[in-house]
């Protein structure tokens, strides 16, 4: 565990952050299937109720 008296200096880009980049894909993802999948039921029930 990192001590939190310890100063070190921040480096811009050193961090590996291919797990929250894909973690933010994942949820993009997820997010624009929800939205079509809404808007087809939406359709659907539109449809159905005439």
């Amino acid at each position: 565990m990192a001590s939190h008296n310890e100063i070190t200096e921040h480096k811009h880009g050193d961090m590996d952050i291919r797990a929250q980049q894909a973690t933010f894909t994942g949820f993009v993802r997820a997010g624009v299937w929800v939205c079509i999948l809404s808007i087809l039921v939406l359709v659907f029930l539109a449809l159905a109720n005439g």
